[in-house]
């Protein structure tokens, strides 16, 4: 039989001062834009490159289902009732009939549904008030289009909006970059609460005169602050600008106290009436494409690197999410690390590696014999990976990941029959990583 000793060894959570990685999807593919799903377990993601929506699954944490809607898609938002996705498709460009479309994609069974054929070249596409969707045709300069959703007919225009848009969670107010003269662009927020849109405030920002340097329009959750450039402004009045931030913001938090940059996230209750961004932790990559959850208070980021998407959350000094902790009705400041409120021997920050109940006497993590060459973990969690090392020599600072396996949500079983014709002897310990 083949010798083995047992251990635990717990790999860290990426830290970030009170924001941290909780989680991490492998996409290996090239995303534009994704939106998260508010009511199912799902992200939908623009493949841009293969003309694709990638349906990403958050509790298996893989791309479930791929579905064409139409060539070169650039954007996609969800309609207020939380079941439809709407995608908009710039297409091959060349100006002939039906080859611009918004696709519509049913979200109760992942379907293409229809497809609406768009008067103008569709690039940013922004989900209104019932019946109502918003689109423009990016820096290629046409007007934005009011498309009527129960007709399929574009109903007016209004701007020449080139930007990304976002809207406020009544539906009521639409923000984005328009040009007021010649190729002058300004901030604009426009009343769309009807079809009779108008213009209601505008700034000629940023930077003054031209204003395209920018794309990069976010909404608290709230819809009380916006974000656009490297300023914090008052979503109310775009003339009363809260706060300056010393790079570019993507995302901003319900309330629109922590914003997100390419680079860092920053505290902006530190601004007093007027004033800089404290910053709060440092992203783990840098980027500029993210979704923040306001139902679930997460932070989506796609990692262009890696091609992967990350969860970023509050959290502990060493990464103890405040969402896991408030589960178990657990403090959320950072003595609760060392605590073991179920007195198992496991403090609440091991409990966390191990994705196990911090208030229900658990066994941590255990190897066992199944039979000469079957090792198994059980009682495994599906959010955790679990390696096998080995080592020829007990007591050796050298150890070989053997397999790596996810959690199951019931036991691993580790074969090593191949393993043991190599090496008769040795020695095994088991690992467990958040990812």
């Amino acid at each position: 039989m083949i010798n083995a000793g047992i251990a635990l060894l717990c790999g860290a959570a990426v830290s970030a001062g009170t924001w941290s990685v909780s989680r991490k999807i492998p996409l290996n593919a090239n995303i534009v834009r994704f939106v998260p799903d508010p009511q199912r377990p799902w992200i939908y993601a623009v493949d841009r490159e293969n003309s694709d929506v990638l349906f990403v699954n958050l509790d298996s944490r893989k791309i479930e289902n791929r579905l064409y809607v139409g060539k070169d898609p650039t954007d996609c938002d969800i309609d207020a009732t939380g079941n439809v996705l709407y995608v908009a498709n710039k297409g091959p460009g060349t100006g002939v009939a039906g080859s611009w479309r918004i696709g519509v994609i049913a979200l109760t069974n992942q379907t293409l549904v229809t497809s609406y054929i768009t008067a103008d070249l569709a690039v940013n596409v922004t989900a209104g008030r019932s019946g109502r969707l918003y689109y423009n045709s990016g820096f290629d300069g046409y007007d934005v289009r009011v498309f009527d959703k129960e007709t399929g007919a574009d109903l007016a225009r209004f701007a020449i909006v080139k930007t990304h848009m976002v809207i406020t969670a009544d539906k009521t107010r639409l923000f984005g970059q328009y040009i007021y003269e010649g190729n002058l662009g300004a901030m604009g927020m426009f009343d769309v609460s009807s079809d009779q849109i108008t213009l209601i405030d505008s700034l000629h920002y940023s930077p003054y005169p031209y204003g395209w340097d920018y794309d990069n329009y976010s909404l608290s959750g709230d819809s009380k602050r916006l974000g656009y450039g490297k300023i914090l402004f008052n979503a109310a009045s775009l003339k009363d600008q809260l706060g300056l931030f010393p790079e570019q913001v993507y995302g901003l938090n319900h309330d629109g106290s922590v914003a997100f940059g390419e680079t860092g996230i920053w505290d902006c209750t530190t601004f007093q009436l007027h004033g800089d961004a404290r910053r709060i932790a440092e992203m783990p990559f840098t980027t500029t494409l993210m979704v923040f959850d306001d139902a679930a208070q997460l932070l989506y980021a796609y990692n262009k690197g890696d091609k992967s998407l990350y969860v970023l959350e509050q959290t502990t000094r060493q990464g103890i999410p405040f969402r896991w902790l408030t589960r178990y009705a657990l403090p959320t400041d950072d003595a609760v690390e060392a605590q073991d409120p179920d007195n198992d021997g496991l403090n609440t920050l091991q409990e966390w590696f191990l994705d196990s109940d911090p208030t229900r006497a658990t066994l941590g993590l255990q190897l066992e014999w199944m039979s000469d060459h079957d090792l198994t973990i059980p009682d495994t969690s599906l959010a955790r990976l679990y390696e096998l090392e080995q080592t020829d020599t007990l007591g050796s600072h050298v150890w070989q990941r053997v397999a790596q396996l996810r959690g199951s949500g019931a036991g691993l079983v580790f074969n090593l029959t191949a393993d043991a014709m190599q090496k008769p002897q040795a020695f095994y310990r088991a690992a467990v990583r958040i990812y």
